[in-house]
């Protein structure tokens, strides 16, 4: 299959290299959003889509007669356009566009600009490329950035066996300092889609985000139910409606280690912390069968990637401190 795109590349390429002229070409693009309201620090996702209506194959190549870029416009709320946080731009090398075809390109646009001070934002998208007369420009969209509202809040010491900043870098170093407990936040925030709160856990310490997870949405009056374990895992009961519960277990890290349906019987799933040991059980309730008790929502499991992060286009996001908002996420 790759060889098969290679070869078509070319012959492409070879049928623009004779033209000692520009395309007089039409792209139509189309720009949206994965959703109009997100959390401080989470992943900002834009669909473009392209159609090309010029008559003639397109393709995007790394020949100076084939060069193109797929670029964007970000400003914010006082209309100032926000600057690059890198020289990288979408991958769109290697891509055709045959006469009249659509494709669509699913971009992180995180990646390439900090987005992370709340506010109201507008983005456009735009097309270059070496054989057009000028660039061809989307429709504009508007998508709004939040610190959230915190619901609930609880710093946990990380356990020893997981913490390496723990352990002596040689054996000059102080015991005392090398005892010393590190710490990580959780922290349940929410914001509102419509009339509905959506919930995240953002798991952080004073300098890093480690991981954000958007994990539900409230349910009428049922209210969420958090606590810690002594590994100090976060333990999150859901209702998903008055009869079905999530149960979520996430470790310091903002990993996922178990997911669980239960539904309501004579007794009501609750979580229950033992005095002893500190472990967390779920009591009450039994486990629901999918199907059949309700129906697996995935736009909102924790588990799930966002749709929109495609090998192509997708990229881990950058390490770098609170201060300039940056996230080092899971």
């Amino acid at each position: 299959m790759k060889m098969h795109v290679k070869l078509l590349l070319c012959l492409v390429a070879g049928i623009f290299l004779l033209l000692p002229f520009a395309v007089n070409a039409q792209i139509a693009i189309d720009l949206s959003m994965n959703r109009p309201n997100y959390i401080q620090f989470e992943k900002v996702f834009a669909k473009v889509v392209m159609r090309n209506d010029s008559g003639h194959a397109i393709a995007f190549g790394h020949d100076e007669k084939l060069q193109g870029d797929l670029l964007f416009e970000i400003r914010d709320s006082q209309n100032v356009p926000l600057k690059k946080i890198t020289q990288a731009t979408p991958p769109i090398v290697g891509t055709i566009l045959k006469a009249g075809e659509t494709k669509e390109f699913i971009v992180p646009i995180t990646r390439y600009y900090n987005i992370n001070t709340p506010g109201k934002y507008k983005v456009m998208a735009y097309v270059t490329h070496a054989l057009f007369k000028e660039e061809y420009r989307s429709n504009d969209c508007f998508f709004n950035v939040s610190e959230g509202n915190l619901l609930w809040s609880r710093s946990v010491g990380i356990p020893e066996f997981l913490n390496t900043d723990t352990k002596p870098k040689d054996d000059s170093m102080d015991k005392d300092k090398s005892k010393k407990i590190s710490s990580r936040l959780y922290n349940i925030k929410t914001i509102y889609e419509g009339s509905r709160r959506v919930y995240y856990l953002v798991v952080e310490d004073d300098k890093t985000v480690f991981s954000i997870k958007r994990f539900g949405m409230e349910i009428g009056d049922e209210q969420p139910q958090f606590d810690t374990d002594n590994f100090s895992r976060l333990h999150i009961l859901l209702p998903l409606s008055p009869r079905i519960f999530s149960y979520f277990v996430f470790d310091i890290k903002g990993a996922l280690e178990k997911r669980e349906v239960y539904k309501k019987t004579n007794t009501i799933p609750t979580l229950v912390n033992d005095p002893k040991n500190g472990s967390i059980i779920l009591a009450g309730g039994e486990l629901a069968k999918q199907g059949v008790d309700y129906k697996d929502n995935t736009e909102e499991r924790p588990d799930k990637p966002d749709k929109a992060e495609k090998p192509e286009t997708s990229d881990k996001p950058a390490k770098a401190d609170k201060a300039d908002k940056p996230a080092k996420l899971q």
